[in-house]
């Protein structure tokens, strides 16, 4: 039985934990649900939406436990909410509770994220280094290369990759528009992107966070797709270099680090089916996120203890 400060840091690790768990699994069933919706949404707009479903579990687990842990504002609160939401016993923790299952639970995810991505970022200095070794060996004077490759590596300064070979088997018109293409990769730091919004998908079912990462990983191809078109070549052109990219890189090799941005190595398909779409896509639903983020915060902050003691009830404490 640990009593004091460290009580204080434990309870409040296992409220945030359960906090975030729930949104977890809510936001979870929220993503396999409304798939169709966000298909009809645009490029920047379906990113709000998938930075939303992982950034509300740690914005809403860090509101809650700050909130139950303010003597302040639950003593203005009326007395049927302090009932609800007051944390009867938080100088206390015992060690050998369900509590501690789920801290460890929560710790031992996090740090196998954090494992995971550091491997990543390890991965990502290998590939740059060969990138740009490749990159140097294509553009000497008196070696000539078949290799294709379009990318954007690099996480604090991006550089882009555009191989000769490339260059000259296209025309001038489809030359611009893979490097608007990789420029808008290069200024909004995707490949950082990529690695942060990975890492947030580690604490869903696996399931769950690979579709979300290949969602995400398309947006930022659609949204570079949309900045290349917005140079007054328009959708059509676009479209069609993507397919000619695709074809020509066919037999290419792919460098295995998930965290460069490849023009070619994403869904050709979507990619083409949103450049001729008759319209444009629909924006961030706002409201739908301030209701869903009002329910989330309410249904934890009104539950946070009453859910606990309901375990407790069925389980020795």
């Amino acid at each position: 039985m640990l009593i004091g400060t460290t009580a204080i840091t434990l309870n409040s690790v296992f409220i945030a934990a359960s906090v975030f768990f729930y949104c977890v699994i809510a936001l979870s069933f929220v993503v396999c649900a409304s798939e169709e919706l966000r298909v009809k949404l645009s490029a920047g707009a379906r990113q709000w939406v998938l930075w939303s479903v992982v950034l509300i579990p740690w914005l809403v687990a860090l509101s809650v436990t700050t909130l139950v842990l303010k003597p302040n504002f639950v003593a203005a609160m009326p007395s049927w909410f302090r009932t609800l939401s007051h944390w009867h016993h938080i100088n206390v923790f015992n060690l050998y509770s369900w509590h501690t299952l789920l801290v460890i639970l929560f710790a031992g995810i996090s740090l196998n994220a954090i494992v995971c991505h550091a491997r990543q970022l390890f991965s990502h200095r290998s590939t740059l280094n060969n990138l740009l070794s490749l990159d140097a060996l294509t553009k000497g004077e008196n070696v000539s290369s078949t290799v294709i490759y379009a990318l954007t590596a690099g996480l604090i300064k991006p550089k882009v990759f555009i191989s000769p070979a490339l260059r000259a088997t296209l025309t001038d018109v489809e030359n611009e528009i893979v490097a608007r293409h990789e420029f808008a990769h290069q200024q909004r730091l995707d490949p950082l992107r990529k690695l942060c919004f990975s890492f947030l998908t580690a604490f869903y079912l696996p399931f769950i966070g690979k579709q979300l990462r290949r969602e995400f990983s398309l947006c930022l191809e659609l949204a570079a797709d949309d900045y290349a078109a917005a140079g007054g070549f328009g959708g059509s052109s676009v479209a069609s270099t993507v397919i000619k990219l695709c074809r020509l890189s066919r037999d290419q090799h792919h460098f295995a680090s998930p965290l460069p941005c490849h023009f070619y190595a994403s869904e050709i398909e979507a990619r083409v089916h949103y450049q001729l779409r008759p319209e444009r896509g629909r924006g961030f639903p706002l409201s739908l996120f301030a209701v869903l983020l009002t329910v989330l915060l309410a249904s934890c902050l009104l539950s946070v203890d009453s859910y606990h003691h309901a375990v407790e009830a069925i389980f020795s404490h």
